[in-house]
């Protein structure tokens, strides 16, 4: 990502959720090309629900993990989460990603050592791919919008902590699509940073029967460890707590992770968000250091990690990363069901007959 589409990204997220006038006045003036988009993504779902443009099945066993709106769900926790729980069930994962964003390919082949991982735009030759590296399964990220592919299972995440914001579509706002297309999901998963769990489980039941299998997940996704950036022992996280920390991060939702870090007593969070996919460079750094000063703590993420490691300088005091760890806090036995299937489909010779359902739509 240049430093142009960083900085589009942070004008962006300022006119979606700012309350100023002038933000205002932006959603506004957008209004018509989100109307646009909106229509033109109609005129699409129409071809692909009608017919006249086909979607293909993938050659493995597939699950696809989409979002309604613009990042920050913490969709890649969540991939990991599901290639780990398939891993442990005896498959090869290969993931599919749509190609963008280096750093995206860094976390996941870290996160996954053995997975296959793939960037092509083009999904079914991904997947060619990842099956000729070694892969029986495949996890898709991001493609709930990707109506060309048909994974077997189709799961939308949505964030709880951004569900009560303006649902405008792009480019007044972040999102894709309307709540119509969780028709086309087999189930949503509700995911949690810092929202209450009481806020996430009534949402879960309040758009679970919009999906195909009426099936409303909640995932949280929890500070787990801190780690030195360059390597080493784990620490835990009581390590920040009457701490001044500084978060630097280039994520969707900077906001949740400040406030998960706030939530583990640190004395002071200072934000230093940066656009999604942000390419960071010596002076970013600099900057961090210098706000944390002598005393504090720069905290980053697993995905903006591996762009910072070959920029912090030697001698200057530890970043540290902060590690994710996901529990499905609601029907988790349904979702365990649902990759036992995919786990058998990968043993058999006709893999088609013992997968889930077939996906109409």
């Amino acid at each position: 990502m240049t430093a142009s589409d960083a900085l589009a990204g942070r004008l962006a997220r300022a006119i979606w959720s700012g309350s100023s006038g002038w933000a205002a006045l932006a959603r506004g003036a957008l209004l018509v090309p989100a109307a646009g988009y909106r229509l033109g993504t109609a005129i699409r779902n129409v071809a692909y629900d009608t017919g006249v443009l086909s979607s293909r099945v993938l050659p493995a066993p597939s699950v696809g993990v989409g979002n309604l709106a613009v990042g920050g769900t913490g969709k890649t926790p969540l991939v990991t989460y599901l290639a780990g729980e398939l891993e442990r069930r005896g498959c090869r994962v290969g993931v599919l990603l749509r190609g963008y964003g280096d750093d995206e390919v860094a976390e996941y082949r870290e996160a996954l050592p053995s997975a296959a991982v793939v960037a092509d735009a083009d999904r079914h030759r991904g997947a060619a791919r990842a099956l000729a590296e070694g892969a029986d399964v495949l996890l898709l990220d991001d493609c709930l919008q990707r109506r060309d592919v048909r994974p077997d299972l189709l799961l939308a995440v949505v964030a709880a902590e951004t569900w009560e914001r303006v649902r405008w579509p792009l480019p007044a706002g972040p999102w894709r699509e309307s709540l119509s297309a969780l028709g086309r999901a087999d189930a949503v998963i509700i995911s949690r940073k810092s929202a209450t769990p009481a806020s996430a489980a009534d949402l879960a039941v309040t758009v679970a029967p919009r999906t195909r299998r009426r099936l409303g997940l909640v995932a949280d996704l929890r500070l787990a460890h801190l780690r030195p950036l360059t390597g080493g022992a784990e620490t835990p996280l009581d390590a920040l707590r009457g701490r001044r920390v500084v978060a630097l991060c280039g994520i969707g939702e900077p906001r949740a992770f400040a406030a998960q870090l706030a939530g583990l007593g640190a004395l002071e969070v200072a934000l230093l968000a940066h656009g999604d996919h942000h390419h960071y460079v010596p002076g970013d750094v600099a900057e961090a250091l210098r706000v944390a000063g002598p005393d504090g703590v720069v905290v980053t993420t697993g995905k903006d990690a591996v762009k910072l490691r070959a920029l912090w300088p030697r001698g200057a005091p530890a970043c540290r990363v902060a590690g994710l760890a996901v529990r499905i806090s609601s029907d988790e036995d349904r979702l365990a069901r649902l990759l036992d299937q995919l786990s058998e489909a990968r043993r058999t010779n006709n893999s088609r007959a013992a997968r889930p359902p077939a996906r109409t739509r």
